[in-house]
């Protein structure tokens, strides 16, 4: 099943849902897509801080997540965006930390958590 994007506008910020099974044939373009909607919503809204909640089963492989983070100003991420990511699943959760620090060591602003309550607290306190 490919991916899905369930997307919530709050008052202060953005919430992302992606939902549903990566595909490594084509797991770098159909993340790019996925991923130049949320730049989108932000500025029609006004939002820079987004809740990213993933349910995938996967993330991306290593030098996909790489290639992936690289070309976030290209999709119209923003050098003030907070990025705030949730992963229920530990093991899972311990693998986004890679993707977190390529996209820290990018400019961005981006912590990984268990819960969206922590990662609520952190985008509104920062």
């Amino acid at each position: 099943m490919p991916i899905t994007l369930n997307l919530k506008v709050h008052d202060d910020y953005l919430e992302a849902e992606f939902i549903g099974n990566r595909e490594v044939e084509n797991e770098l373009e159909e993340s790019i897509r996925i991923w130049s909607e949320i730049p989108l919503i932000c500025e029609v809204h006004g939002l820079h801080k987004i809740m990213a909640i993933s349910l995938l089963n996967r993330r991306l492989k290593l030098d996909n997540t790489f290639k992936f983070t690289e070309r976030f100003d290209t999709i119209g991420w923003k050098p003030q965006f907070k990025l705030a990511g949730v992963v229920f699943d530990e093991e899972l959760r311990m693998e986004y930390e890679v993707m977190a620090t390529f996209i820290r060591n990018f400019g961005y602003p981006c912590q990984v958590f268990n819960t969206t309550k922590e990662a609520k607290n952190w985008l509104l306190n920062f």
